[in-house]
């Protein structure tokens, strides 16, 4: 480790070169940016770059909050505005980036809501709603992200 002088902190010794030249030629760069660590987080997934099958999922902390956002909402009987129902799937559709096996989960929101205009408007919460999410809780809290496979070559 070597100490950046314009972040007063120790940098790796590579990282630390990295950013002097980029001093040097006048490229901007922030602080807040250069990570390093065995996972880095990406669009708030995390990405662990040095495992043999390279691996992106979310963090434990953003998946519990996703969970606890679909048991709240896979209340059967309830009524939920529009807006709450795509901003739901708007969330499960990021969650899609690492979890590719959801869209099963979806069709029931995107049912519910077609041809819907009114954002304030209360759709009820059925049965097929509740059941899809609980699909996808159960997914969720079993899923271990997306691999990326690594190959040096094709044989």
């Amino acid at each position: 480790l070597e100490i950046y002088t314009p972040y007063k902190k120790l940098l790796l010794h590579n990282l630390d070169k990295l950013l002097c030249l980029w001093d040097a030629i006048r490229l901007p760069h922030e602080e807040w940016k250069q990570i390093f660590s065995l996972e880095l987080p990406i669009i708030s997934f995390n990405v662990n770059p040095n495992l043999m099958r390279q691996q992106a999922q979310m963090s434990d902390d953003s998946c519990t909050q996703l969970i606890q956002a679909l048991l709240d909402f896979a209340q059967q009987g309830a009524r939920c505005s529009l807006c709450d129902f795509q901003h739901l799937a708007g969330w499960l559709n990021w969650a899609l980036n690492v979890y590719p096996l959801l869209p099963p989960g979806l069709s029931a929101l995107y049912a519910k809501t077609t041809g819907k205009l009114e954002s304030k408007a209360l759709i009820w919460v059925n049965h097929d709603i509740v059941c899809k999410l609980s699909w996808i809780i159960c997914h969720l809290r079993s899923a271990e992200g997306i691999f990326f496979l690594k190959s040096m070559s094709w044989n």
